[in-house]
C-alpha cells in the first residue's frame, strides 16, 4: 500500500481502517454503477466488516442459514459471502470457517474485536484485497477531509504526500465528492475551495463549545446551544433541541450534530422520532472495540429512547428505560414476553440481542453485544439527566420501530438553505484556520 506520509504506521491504518467504515455508511446511496465499479475492493472491504460487526459476540456460530441472514442484512450475497467474504476476513484473522466436501459453510468461529479492534481489522481486510492506488486515494482525502478544511490544493498535496501521484491524488478526491462524503465551499479570502467532510467535528482537534464561542456573535448563537445540548444529552430528541429549524438542519448538514431516526408503520401509524448526538463522541474510537462508525451506540439508544416517547400510556409504554437496560446487562437476559419475538428485529440484525422463543409464544432477549449495551446505558443516563430508576418490567412497544435513518443518510436527505449554509461555512472557514497549527506541526498530517 502507499505509505501515509509521516505518521506512524500503526496511526496510518487506524485511519485508513476508519476511512472505510466511514465509505460503507455512504455506500447504499452511491447509485453511480461506474463509480461503484471504480471502488469495489473498498464497497467489498467495508461490507465484510459490516457482516464481521454484526456477528461480533457470538463466538462459534454453527448454523450456516445465521450466517447467510446476517449477510443478507449487510447486503453480501451468498455466492460473495463464501468465494469472497468469507476468505478475506479469515487472511485477516477476523474469523475462521469451514465448509464441506461439496464447498457448503459448515460453522464460523469469529473473533472480531479480539485480535484487534474494528478500526484495526477493517485495515487488514483492505490490506488482503489490495486495493488500486486510486481507491487508497480516495481513503486519503476522506480521512484528510475529516481532520481539517483545506484548500483543494493544500489537500491534494497531502495525498501526494502519501506516496500517491498527482493524478491518482486528483481521481481520489473525485471520488470523494461523487459518493458525497467530501464537501466542497467556496473561501472569497482564499480565491479557492475549501474541502472538508462532516467527520472534521468529531476528531477532538478543536473542542466544539469552546470554538464556537470565539466566532462573531451571529453565528455563535445560532450554533453553540445545539452543539452543547446534543453533547451533554445524547439522544435528545429534535424537537428539544430548538432554535431555527432551518439552522438545525445546516448543522445536521455538514455534521456538527448528527441524527438518527427510528421510524414505525405499524398499524398505519407512520410515526417517527429523530434524535441528535454530538459528533465528539468518535474521539474515542481508537481506544473502543466497536467504532461507534458503525452507528450501533446510536441504533441501541434510540430504541429505547423510542418505546419511551412514543408508545402510549396503559398500552406499553416504557416507564423505566435505566432500569430495564440495567437488568438485560446484569442477567443478561430480560422476559419472557409476546412482544419481545417482534419488537427487536433490527437489533437482533445488527446482532446487539438474540431473540429465544419460548412456550406460549413468549421470548426472551438476549444480550450478545455487550459493549454496546453498556455503553448505551450511559448514553441513556446522561440523556435523560441520570434520574434514579424504578421498575424494572420488560419493555413493551405499542409502535415497533421498523426503520432506522443513520445520520448519512440524514444528512443526503436535508436540501441546503442558503442562509443557514452561510452560517456554517463560515464556521467550517474558521476551522480551517485554527487547524493550520496542526498541518504545520505534522500533526495528523505528518509535515
Amino acid at each position: 500500500m502507499a505509505n501515509s506520509g509521516h505518521a506512524s504506521p500503526h496511526v496510518s491504518q487506524r485511519r485508513l481502517g476508519r476511512a472505510v467504515l466511514f465509505l460503507q455508511q455512504q455506500a447504499s446511496m452511491i447509485t453511480d454503477n461506474v463509480v461503484r465499479a471504480d471502488i469495489g475492493t473498498l464497497l467489498l472491504a467495508g461490507a465484510a466488516m459490516e457482516l464481521a460487526s454484526r456477528l461480533k459476540g457470538l463466538r462459534r456460530i454453527d448454523s450456516a442459514e445465521l450466517v447467510r441472514q446476517f449477510a443478507r442484512q449487510s447486503g453480501v450475497p451468498e455466492i460473495q459471502l463464501v468465494g469472497q467474504i468469507l476468505p478475506a476476513l479469515k487472511r485477516a484473522d477476523v474469523l475462521d470457517y469451514a465448509l464441506d466436501s461439496d464447498g457448503n459453510l459448515t460453522h464460523v468461529e469469529e473473533f472480531v474485536g479480539v485480535t484487534g479492534s474494528i478500526i484495526a481489522q477493517t485495515f487488514r481486510v483492505l490490506d488482503t484485497l489490495g486495493p488500486r492506488n486510486e481507491e487508497l486515494a480516495l481513503l486519503h482525502s476522506i480521512e484528510i477531509a475529516s481532520w481539517a478544511p483545506l484548500t483543494k490544493t493544500q489537500h491534494l498535496d497531502q495525498i501526494v504526500r502519501r506516496g500517491l501521484t498527482e493524478a491518482e491524488a486528483e481521481s481520489g478526491f473525485k471520488y470523494s465528492v461523487a459518493v458525497a462524503i467530501n464537501r466542497r465551499i467556496n473561501s472569497t479570502e482564499l480565491n479557492e475551495q475549501v474541502v472538508f467532510n462532516p467527520h472534521v467535528w468529531g476528531t477532538g482537534q478543536v473542542q466544539i463549545a469552546s470554538f464556537l464561542r470565539d466566532l462573531p456573535p451571529n453565528e455563535r448563537d445560532a450554533l453553540l446551544g445545539i452543539c452543547e445540548v446534543s453533547t451533554k444529552r445524547p439522544g435528545t430528541t429534535l424537537e428539544r433541541v430548538g432554535g431555527n429549524s432551518a439552522i438545525v438542519s445546516s448543522a445536521r448538514k455538514v455534521g456538527l450534530i448528527q441524527a438518527a431516526t427510528v421510524k414505525s408503520s405499524a398499524g398505519g401509524t407512520n410515526l417517527s422520532q429523530t434524535y441528535v448526538f454530538s459528533p465528539l463522541i468518535q474521539t474515542d474510537d481508537d481506544q473502543a472495540t466497536t467504532t461507534e462508525a458503525l452507528h450501533l451506540r446510536k441504533l441501541f439508544l434510540a430504541h429505547i429512547l423510542f418505546g419511551q416517547e412514543k408508545a402510549q400510556l396503559g398500552l406499553g409504554r416504557i416507564t423505566d428505560p435505566v432500569a430495564i437496560v440495567r437488568k438485560l446487562l446484569n442477567t443478561g437476559s430480560i422476559g419472557p414476553a409476546t412482544n419481545i419475538r417482534t419488537d427487536y428485529h433490527m437489533l437482533e440484525a445488527h446482532g446487539v440481542v438474540r431473540v429465544e422463543e419460548s412456550a406460549g409464544g413468549r421470548a426472551f432477549l438476549k444480550l450478545i453485544k455487550e459493549d454496546i449495551v453498556r455503553d448505551g446505558l450511559d448514553w441513556l443516563n446522561a440523556s435523560l439527566g441520570n434520574f434514579p430508576g424504578g421498575s424494572a418490567d420488560v419493555p413493551k412497544l405499542e409502535h415497533v420501530p421498523g426503520i432506522f435513518i443513520h445520520p448519512e443518510r440524514d444528512r443526503s436527505m436535508l436540501p441546503d438553505d442558503a442562509a443557514s449554509h452561510e452560517i456554517v461555512s463560515s464556521a467550517v472557514l474558521e476551522l480551517r484556520k485554527e487547524a493550520q497549527r496542526a498541518v504545520r506541526h505534522q500533526s495528523p498530517f505528518g509535515r
